[in-house]
């Protein structure tokens, strides 16, 4: 309860009015005690002063003091509680009232009676569990002459109790404005702390994401301009909550499901956050990279990397590293926090495996293209300077060069002529004639074609087919082209005496085409790159079978035209296997 600024406030009241009714019953007690001794000295020393009138004329002689105070004192009431008669000398004369005592303690004030003076409003010491007032007065004679000293004890009782009635009346009067101050202290602390325990429920309710709540105003005061700013405040926050919604969002859905892995580390190289392309990079779980340093992934990867020093550079830092068979480029670029101070850095993992092969390919292309045009040219030429030298002369050696310059054009005619196919095909720039055909007699018709090659090797080729082969829509000329290369390349690489089996088969909703020999095969780090442009396996023997290496390309880009797929298997010296696969159907207007 205390805890409540109601009540704190409410005890504030309190304590005040309670404070201010002590004080001012302070000083009421005691102004009203005050005066009320001095009403009562002020009328005893007139009664003092009486009795010393008696007793001046009887203090020289034998007359009866006692006598005279007895009958004094009758006529007193209960102001007066005792009175003392002393001589001139200090000596103890005569007594009244209450128990007889020598007043001894007192005896500094009767020494100043002694000495003419009139001593009033005294505390005595005559009884303790009661308050008194002594009075001394001198008695003097008719020629103002020093006879001796009366010592009067006032009994302030009555006062007393009046005091007690009083301070009685004060603790009421306290107590009912405390009471008072309470009830209204209470009302008036809650149009205080009513709007605040307001704005603290719409604030518990704002931590908890609700904002759709608005605070009534109830006054213009300080309390009503501190709802109006909390509204505010709600509506400004709630408008930028959103904002920061959805741009992060937005940058979750960017990490999320960019390709590029991406870290994010502190100053010390801890992680502190990754997507799930990082994690597909480095091929590990996502707890097994919580909570843990970078250098240590790159250490469990077995990869000699570091981040010593690189997020401390303002310019970004690229580096290269092999994780399995993939190239990761690894860009470091630090963040800055509120201060611009730099608080750690940003890792994004680019997977350039694709982009370093056809780099790679790119090149050896390139190198291949050179080299391929290179040989015929310079043959060529060297055969051309030597005709022209004086060899045309003799014309049996002309016609050989001739021959073989023709023959050198041939080949890079052809060669010049696939580039151009595989560059029609790569940039979806060569026309297919799709129509409806009968795979089964294209299939015949190849094997026919290349009958007399597989007979001048003694090679035995031979087609089974299963069931009844459905038409498919393709380019005849086309898919006529791949089988030829494909036999082509069985007889050329099978030994004499040889086997080439083709098997044509319903596979589901594809024609499966496939050519098996026993040739010499191809070993299995060559099988995989058979499809690249200008790849060979044994190059000598390609080019002097006039091969240009890009056969099997060709043969891939047109299976792939006609939204099919081709696949080599091979086992070096057990013979290969090349299989086509052709859909039946495809979504292509008939010409």
């Amino acid at each position: 309860m205390l805890k409540s600024i109601q009540w704190k406030l409410v005890i504030i009241y309190v304590l005040l009015v309670w404070l201010a009714m002590s004080i001012i019953g302070l000083y009421i007690v005691q102004a009203v005690e005050k005066d009320q001794i001095s009403n009562l000295v002020n009328s005893v020393v007139p009664k003092g002063n009486y009795l010393s009138f008696l007793l001046k004329d009887k203090m020289i002689g034998v007359y009866n003091v006692q006598d005279i105070i007895d009958y004094w004192f009758l006529g007193q009431g209960d102001q007066i509680h005792s009175v003392y008669i002393f001589n001139k000398n200090g000596r103890y004369l005569a007594h009244k009232g209450g128990e007889m005592r020598d007043p001894i303690e007192d005896g500094f004030i009767i020494d100043r009676a002694l000495r003419g003076e009139v001593v009033k409003d005294y505390n005595s010491t005559i009884d303790l569990k009661k308050n008194y007032k002594s009075i001394a007065l001198p008695i003097l004679s008719g020629n103002d002459e020093l006879l001796g000293a009366i010592y009067l004890n006032v009994d302030l009782t009555q006062i007393n109790e009046s005091i007690v009635n009083i301070k009685n009346i004060l603790t009421s009067a306290t107590i009912l404005a405390i009471c008072i101050t309470i009830l209204l202290g209470s009302v008036l602390a809650r149009t205080i702390t009513g709007p605040i325990k307001e704005v603290t429920s719409q604030a518990e309710k704002l931590a908890k994401g609700d904002f759709g709540h608005i605070i009534t105003v109830k006054s213009n005061d300080e309390v009503g301009q501190l709802t109006e700013m909390f509204n505010y405040m709600t509506l400004r926050l709630k408008s930028t909550l959103n904002e920061m919604y959805n741009e992060k969002s937005k940058i979750e859905t960017i990490l999320t499901y960019m390709t590029d892995g991406v870290v994010a580390v502190d100053m010390k190289g801890m992680i502190l956050h990754a997507n799930p392309a990082a994690f597909k990079v480095f091929k590990i779980k996502e707890q097994d990279i919580e909570g843990k340093h970078f250098n240590d992934i790159m250490a469990i990867l077995g990869l000699d990397f570091k981040l010593n020093g690189l997020i401390f550079d303002e310019e970004e830092k690229d580096n290269i590293i092999n994780i399995s068979d993939s190239i990761i480029r690894v860009s470091i670029v630090p963040f800055k926090n509120e201060r611009y101070e730099i608080a750690g850095a940003i890792i994004v993992l680019q997977d350039v495996t694709e982009q370093e092969n056809l780099d790679r390919m790119r090149k050896e292309f390139v190198a291949n293209v050179s080299h391929e045009l290179r040989t015929p040219l310079t043959t060529i030429k060297s055969y051309a300077e030597t005709l022209h030298t004086g060899a045309l002369d003799d014309r049996d050696a002309a016609m050989k060069f001739i021959h073989v310059i023709e023959s050198e054009s041939d080949r890079m005619t052809r060669l010049v002529k696939d580039l151009l196919m595989l560059s029609r095909l790569d940039y979806d720039r060569e026309e297919l004639n799709m129509k409806k055909i009968d795979i089964t007699k294209i299939v015949n018709d190849c094997i026919y074609k290349m009958e007399i090659s597989a007979k001048f090797k003694k090679q035995n080729i031979s087609l089974h087919v299963e069931d009844t082969i459905p038409s498919i829509v393709g380019d005849k000329d086309r898919i006529e082209q791949v089988i030829i290369n494909i036999i082509s390349n069985s007889i050329e690489y099978t030994p004499e005496k040889g086997k080439i089996d083709v098997k044509l088969a319903k596979d589901g909703e594809y024609i499966s085409i496939k050519v098996i020999d026993n040739g010499i095969g191809i070993p299995k780090e060559d099988a995989i790159r058979l499809f690249e442009r200008f790849y060979r396996v044994d190059k000598a023997r390609s080019r002097m079978l006039g091969g240009t290496g890009l056969g099997l390309s060709i043969a891939k880009q047109i299976v792939e035209a006609h939204k099919g797929s081709i696949n080599l298997e091979s086992s070096y010296g057990e013979g290969t296997e090349v299989t086509i696969k052709l859909p039946l159907f495809q979504d292509v207007n008939l010409s």
